[in-house]
């Protein structure tokens, strides 16, 4: 009988520890560390109401246009996971880079370029990638209007030319390195440079002719067929970059494995339902989300390394 009770007290501790065990391992996928030295609290639970996972979004097309979409978004978000998430439209593209960085942003949807730069300094981590027209790839396009008299790109010297960001892959990096390989220096050789902060707003100033030619993702000008269909008639492609990987979601790299594969599931669902995808394609033109890996933006290293890119110095240049 003594040992019967000996047998039965070690299953009861052996039961109190796994459970112990499970608890600990499930409160640790609730929480992230933060980076940053200074932080005076450097352990907190996320998901919850008091620390919400923070979820970003880049201005890559008009702000009203993100907000109105990223609320549902947000919400179906909440419901799929249980994580109480809060909403970030950004000033820029390098602002959402720094703020995955300093631990203030755990989520961004990010082109390209700026994923390669959070990566690099911050080691964020790339989750899904968009598709749009069945590919995961997107081109960059050089457009002017039809009356401008420009046929090529050898005509753009000595006119003013309108990029989206810096860190834009489809608005600057690509379209940079394509007039570069034609002998056009964009510092040198335009009559002057702006970069418009959208590709909206590139297309924009290309038709009311603001600039002379711009670059912006293949092709910006849809979005226009409906409200303004006089762009699509009044302007026109002269070039197109190399193919460039898509725009991405990517996570803080000190986000919780638990909680990466929790948000992954979840968006990958939501882009599989019809209200999922209705918001996404609202927001920023995405029809579906699949799974990405960092080697897919590799190809714009090497574009980066072309144009003999400081990401340090493309930083501070917002």
């Amino acid at each position: 009988m003594k040992n019967f009770f000996t047998v039965l007290l070690t299953l009861n501790l052996l039961i109190v520890i796994q459970n112990s065990c499970l608890n600990n391992s499930q409160d640790k996928e609730k929480k992230i560390f933060s980076k940053n030295p200074n932080s005076t609290n450097p352990e907190v639970e996320l998901g919850t109401e008091k620390n919400p996972l923070i979820m970003a979004f880049v201005p890559s097309t008009e702000a009203q246009k993100i907000v109105e979409g990223a609320e549902p978004l947000a919400n179906l978000l909440e419901e799929k996971t249980g994580y109480k998430i809060k909403n970030l439209v950004a000033t820029s593209y390098i602002a959402v880079v720094e703020s995955l960085g300093l631990g203030h942003t755990h989520i961004a949807w990010l082109p390209p370029m700026a994923y390669v730069l959070a990566h690099s300094r911050n080691n964020a981590r790339v989750i899904l990638k968009a598709v749009r027209d069945g590919k995961d790839t997107y081109y960059g396009f050089i457009g002017v209007r039809k009356d401008s008299g420009i046929k090529d790109l050898k005509a753009l010297v000595g006119k003013k030319f309108a990029f989206v960001e810096p860190a834009s892959a489809s608005g600057h990096l690509y379209p940079r390195a394509l007039l570069l390989e034609n002998g056009i220096n964009p510092d040198k050789d335009f009559k002057e440079v702006v970069f418009a902060g959208s590709h909206d707003a590139v297309v924009i100033a290309i038709f009311n002719g603001s600039v002379d030619a711009g670059a912006f993702y293949d092709d910006a000008r849809e979005k226009f067929k409906e409200s303004m269909p006089e762009i699509l008639d009044q302007t026109r492609i002269i070039a197109k970059t190399q193919p460039i990987p898509a725009d991405n979601v990517t996570v803080a790299g000190n986000l919780p494995e638990g909680i990466v594969e929790t948000l992954t599931r979840a968006l990958l669902e939501i882009a599989h339902e019809e209200e999922g995808r209705k918001i996404l394609y609202d927001i920023y033109e995405i029809e579906d989300l699949i799974p990405a890996k960092d080697k897919d933006y590799d190809s714009l290293r090497k574009v980066a390394k072309i144009l003999d890119l400081d990401l340090a110095e493309e930083l501070a240049k917002e």
